[in-house]
């Protein structure tokens, strides 16, 4: 559900709490003391120092279930037994720490599964609908270019990508595609796009700021920016056992607030931060990952990123019942707002004319 470039390339409305994001509950006083902590690790977003521990993966787990999914992942993860996920208390980002990507080899072990690169997604949809006739778009991360057949024909399309095989695949295909990272792409081209775009990528970049910046250096003055995302304020920030949504395949993890404290720090204009609804292939996870979250609201368990424990597995069978899975999901929704979310977030915000001329002036 991603594109390639900084997955393979690198190597690499308020916001909804949840029990898993580190809120207390009663009798969980102890282990909320050992699990939630300073972490001592500085925010790749806002370089903060105040972030905070709020989850753990022991790494033999995490080796485990990818392997269970199909996919070997133990020569990307580091040393230490232990990956931390942690929260800043700043701008609101959650980060794994170690950091620690996955190469080519392993994206490729991912390209197996039909599911994985999608040429018809919702947010592609969306992003449509912010560009008009004969503008410039700049799309970071375009792997073969899925996005391109979307837009009017007479917009002036590039893409970047480092993936040689999607690179080839889409200048075969007529499509301006180049092999080359944003911030050297932005320092050549300043301010020449008028959309720059980003899908499914920004999760993946150890270093958000960097990347960013360069993608707004390529805009023109007033130009949008379009990063897409998935959406840690959704079924998504409670589903344990989400594997693709760890390390080594994701990095970071995003909430709405964490998206617009990035719009305001870079001085960008907020115009939206759209949620896609849950898709028709997630409809039975996503109502699952509900059912689950209605017992971690009674308070019987703690949410864990990955959950092999007796209660998880007793569970797991009991959701096989669709009556009873249904049943218990429903009520959590009505105290999960953000349950309605599907996968995928949309922030879209304008580099604005006023900014761009104290900077330059």
């Amino acid at each position: 559900m991603i594109n390639s470039y900084y997955g393979c390339s690198m190597r690499m409305n308020e916001k909804v709490r949840f029990l898993c994001q580190a809120q207390w509950q009663p009798g969980m006083t102890k282990h909320f003391r050992e699990e939630h902590s300073m972490s001592g690790y500085a925010c790749p977003a806002c370089q903060s120092g105040r972030t905070t521990t709020i989850g753990r993966i022991l790494t033999d787990d995490l080796i485990g279930l990818y392997g269970r999914n199909g996919v070997d992942v133990a020569p990307y993860l580091p040393a230490a037994t232990v990956i931390k996920m942690n929260k800043c208390e700043v701008c609101d980002l959650r980060f794994f720490f170690p950091h620690c990507a996955g190469d080519d080899r392993f994206y490729e072990q991912l390209q197996k599964f039909d599911w994985y690169y999608q040429s018809d997604k919702p947010e592609y949809g969306f992003a449509q609908r912010h560009i008009d006739e004969h503008e410039s778009v700049l799309e970071v991360g375009c792997g073969k270019g899925a996005f391109r057949s979307w837009l009017p024909a007479s917009v002036d399309y590039t893409g970047l990508e480092f993936n040689e095989e999607a690179v080839r695949r889409a200048t075969a295909s007529g499509l301006h595609v180049l092999r080359q990272p944003i911030e050297d792409h932005a320092a050549q081209i300043m301010e020449k796009y008028d959309v720059v775009c980003s899908f499914q990528v920004l999760e993946h970049v150890p270093e958000p700021q960097s990347f960013i910046k360069a993608c707004i250096q390529a805009l023109k003055p007033g130009g949008k920016l379009i990063i897409a995302v998935p959406a840690e304020d959704s079924f998504l920030g409670v589903a344990s056992d989400a594997h693709l949504n760890m390390p080594p395949h994701h990095a970071l993890r995003w909430t709405d607030l964490a998206l617009k404290n990035l719009a305001t720090r870079e001085g960008l204009s907020m115009i939206e931060l759209w949620h896609e609804p849950v898709a028709s292939f997630h409809q039975e996870w996503h109502a699952t990952t509900l059912a689950r979250h209605y017992f971690m609201q009674l308070g019987l368990f703690k949410f864990r990123l990955i959950d092999g424990s007796l209660l998880s597995r007793v569970l797991e069978r009991l959701f096989q019942f669709t009556v009873v899975r249904d049943f218990f999901s429903s009520r959590a929704a009505r105290r999960f707002p953000a349950s309605q979310f599907g996968h995928t977030v949309v922030l879209v915000a304008r580099k604005d004319l006023l900014e761009h001329a104290q900077k330059t002036g």
